[in-house]
């Protein structure tokens, strides 16, 4: 195949003007993936049509925002031009056929590199696809790259030493989030019709949030992640880790967990998915629980307000609202598990020279600390011996009990999927040593987790979609949680609360 186009290069391949780009073509780079595929079926529009918006996206955004950090052009559009003429023949494969996307950085697509944003990665190629990369080729999806994340997918930024910094298409100043952070800002940007990213801390929820784009954090285990990561390709299904799409439509969502969703080819003799259909017509159909703040991580009221808002519109719309109302379990608890179990799972990508320095760390107490206790939970949970990994499954069963009665009573949870909108990029030092401003006072980063891992423990699904700018004229997205597998319930009360006039709206004027 094409080598992959180098993000270094110093200038662009002529192919189209950079000169003032017309309103059509900017309305038509934001068009949802569902209205492309209508007008893709009606022969409004063909799939090289849509690669070629993509690409001046692309072309306009790129040296700002790098989202997609390893493309090739050439190759989707004799891709498209497969596709155009399975459509001329009536043999189309379905919703997704002709349809531009791309891919996180961290799925393997044949004959490119996944690096996680390692140097020392840099000369890794993939032998073969991931299974959603497949799955969405299979289904006539046109690839035209890869979006970037940061090093070893953490951070809630995205920039790493081999593919450099993402901005937010909406202010380049500020983080589009992380790790899905050069998915986030392609959907935004008009680079891409949807993209593929992973969630395991709110990497699929926080950059939606801050970019003002729709997102799906799975629930867990119904879309396979073979070929997601490296390192550690022959485990099975990694624990809270989730794949998920991003879109500029709460309806593109749905089209596309179709299309990625489902056992692996090892499974799918034994077992098929059928994920509970939500009967649900109206916003006024459903029981809402409002959670704008939590004592364990206070939220900026330019976000809490928002969500608190979209309260008073949903009784306005006849939903059954109740306001802060919590499942019956110690969150203080829960987050503290959610530390030991994330790191644990994570440490299979640790080194032996990290590992080592871990155990050290777990043994000293207040090691590396800030006062905080996020420090010595992370070392803890990175060297968690198997015995106290099967004690942890005791206190997330409860949790999972918990959460189950709390469904029982509510058909979704409306929260926050961080405390803060886009904050200013900020590269120094680890992650995890960084504070946030909420609400006038220092808050640690690692406070953010919270609500990653609320929902994430127990593997619940959790849509994102945009509720409107903060006071900061920023993006506000809000988390909506549903039941375990209730996937469709989440997804429906998002495209009904995009009917009722909470949607994308692009960034101002040409990125």
């Amino acid at each position: 195949m094409t080598q992959p186009f180098s993000p270094h290069a110093e200038a662009l391949p002529p192919r189209s003007s950079h000169a003032a780009v017309s309103g059509d073509i900017l309305a038509a780079s934001y068009q949802p993936l569902w209205h492309a595929a209508r007008s893709l079926a009606d022969g409004g529009t063909t799939a090289r049509e849509l690669v070629a918006l993509c690409e001046a996206a692309w072309r306009r955004g790129h040296k700002t925002i790098n989202a997609i950090v390893l493309s090739d052009f050439d190759r989707a559009y004799e891709a498209a031009g497969q596709s155009d003429r399975r459509r001329a023949g009536g043999q189309a494969l379905g919703p997704l056929d002709g349809i531009p996307f791309t891919i996180k950085e961290s799925f393997d697509v044949a004959g490119w590199p996944t690096t996680c944003g390692s140097p020392a990665l840099r000369d890794h190629v993939a032998a073969a696809d991931a299974v959603v990369v497949k799955r969405l080729r299979d289904a006539g999806a046109v690839l035209l790259g890869k979006t970037n994340v940061p090093l070893g997918l953490r951070d809630w930024q995205t920039y790493n030493a081999v593919y450099g910094t993402t901005r937010n298409p909406r202010d380049p100043a500020l983080t589009p989030g992380g790790s899905s952070g050069g998915s986030a800002a392609a959907v935004c940007a008009g680079m891409s019709f949807f993209d593929i990213g992973s969630d395991i801390g709110s990497s699929l929820r926080n950059p939606a949030h801050y970019c003002g784009v729709f997102s799906h954090k799975s629930s867990h285990g119904i879309v396979p992640l073979a070929g997601h990561g490296t390192g550690a390709r022959h485990f099975g299904e990694q624990d809270i880790n989730v794949a998920g799409p991003v879109t500029r439509s709460a309806r593109d969502l749905e089209l596309v967990l179709g299309a990625i969703a489902g056992p692996a080819d090892e499974h799918a003799p034994a077992w098929r998915l059928d994920l509970p259909a939500c009967g649900h017509r109206a916003l006024s159909d459903f029981r809402v629980a409002l959670l704008p703040s939590h004592p364990v991580a206070e939220v900026d009221r330019e976000v809490s307000e928002r969500i608190e808002a979209l309260g008073d519109a949903l009784r306005c719309h006849g939903a059954t609202v109740r306001a802060n109302v919590r499942p019956d379990f110690d969150a203080t608890e829960l987050w503290r598990t959610y530390v030991l179990l994330l790191r644990a799972t994570t440490s299979v990508h640790m080194g032996d020279a990290a590992f080592d320095d871990a155990l050290a760390r777990a043994g000293t107490p207040g090691a590396g600390d800030d006062g905080g206790s996020y420090a010595r939970l992370q070392f803890a949970g990175a060297t968690l011996r198997h015995r106290e990994w099967l004690q942890l499954q005791a206190a997330r069963e409860r949790f999972a009990r918990a959460w189950a009665r709390f469904f029982d009573e509510f058909d979704v949870l409306l929260c926050p999927a961080a405390a803060t909108s886009a904050f200013p990029i900020d590269e120094a030092g680890e992650p995890w040593r960084r504070h946030l401003t909420v609400n006038g006072r220092p808050q640690p980063m690692t406070t953010q987790l919270f609500w990653a891992g609320h929902s994430g423990l127990c593997g619940l699904p959790s849509t994102v979609a945009p509720i409107g700018p903060g006071r900061s004229g920023m993006p506000v997205g809000v988390q909506i949680v549903a039941g375990r597998y209730r996937d469709l319930t989440a997804l429906r009360f998002a495209s009904l609360l995009e009917d009722a006039g909470y949607g994308f709206v692009p960034p101002d004027g040409p990125v």
